[in-house]
């Protein structure tokens, strides 16, 4: 995910997933049915006509078989793909940020920008220098869509241009909110499948129960078979697309899931080791006489000092 420049057209990772995702599930689905699960689904049917018994897997068959099943599976293997797509990025984001923060699986790794370079805070000056570090790696290519090199960025900019820790503080949380506000969109679509999926289903449903009311005259002369073979039509794709949609919902609360406790890494990442070790001025009314901006201290420290 990109903040600088988000991902747009058919060409990129995205489109293709958004779009020949779809057509390939749907070709993909189509061959497993057209091979495998219809004419299997025929000779379970002819058995049960003569009276042989079928086994378990012939009943499955059966209740794949029609075509809002093979449409709901399409959309499920669809909503996989972006949400591997989904994983693959909240990975990236992972691994980036475990370079900048090494966390206690790897205390002996550099981190890849020395914030404090052996001292306890960061100056105006010490926060330009970080700020042209930290925007150059965002302009790299292993991190040019990644969150945390360019919130770091910009949040090092605006504290070099006005020496402000509350402004610094308001770029580099309204840069997050941002990220996770993009997060929350790009999930508009699996939310859309979560609810078109069980619609498909009740279509089937409706299908069905028409085709059995249709033949309802057939029920009465002593011929139940088309009608029950009808209502199985209507229950089945309920049963199916219900199940599926289930599924899917629970992958996508685990991904949300995920995506949240990211941006609270970051969240806290920018608090514990920019915003609380950056300097504010104790009396920035005299910035204009005082070209040395003032006696600096920690930003942690300024509150309890003017209590």
């Amino acid at each position: 995910m990109s903040l600088r420049n988000p991902e747009r057209g058919l060409l990129t990772v995205k489109g293709l997933i958004f779009s020949l995702g779809l057509v390939a599930s749907f070709i993909f689905v189509a061959s497993i049915y057209g091979f495998l699960i219809r004419p299997a689904a025929e000779e379970a049917a002819l058995a049960a006509q003569i009276g042989i018994q079928s086994g378990s897997g012939a009943n499955l068959f059966i209740l794949l078989k029609d075509y809002e099943q093979q449409i709901c599976f399409s959309l499920l293997f669809w909503g996989l793909m972006i949400i591997a797509y989904k994983y693959f990025e909240l990975q990236s984001e992972l691994r980036i940020m475990e370079r900048y923060a090494p966390g206690t699986d790897h205390p002996e790794a550099e981190p890849e920008i020395d914030l404090l370079a052996g001292g306890s805070s960061i100056d105006r000056q010490r926060a330009g220098d970080l700020y042209t570090s930290a925007d150059a790696k965002s302009r790299q290519d292993d991190q040019k869509n990644s969150i945390l090199p360019y919130v770091l960025a910009r949040g090092l900019e605006r504290y070099h241009m006005t020496g402000s820790v509350p402004e610094a503080t308001d770029t580099m949380m309204g840069r997050l909110e941002v990220a996770a506000e993009q997060q929350e969109s790009e999930l508009s679509m699996l939310r859309y499948l979560v609810w078109a999926i069980p619609s498909i289903g009740f279509i089937g449903t409706v299908r069905g129960i028409g085709v059995a009311l249709r033949r309802a005259d057939e029920a009465l002369e002593g011929d139940i078979s088309g009608v029950t073979s009808a209502l199985g039509v209507a229950f089945n794709s309920t049963l199916v697309a219900l199940f599926i949609s289930i599924l899917l919902m629970l992958l996508i609360h685990l991904l949300q899931s995920n995506q949240e406790g990211l941006i609270l890494r970051l969240q806290t990442y920018c608090r514990e080791q920019i915003i609380d070790k950056l300097y504010e001025r104790v009396h920035p009314s005299t910035d204009a006489a005082d070209p040395s901006g003032g006696s600096p201290q920690p930003a942690g420290e300024s509150s309890e000092a003017s209590a």
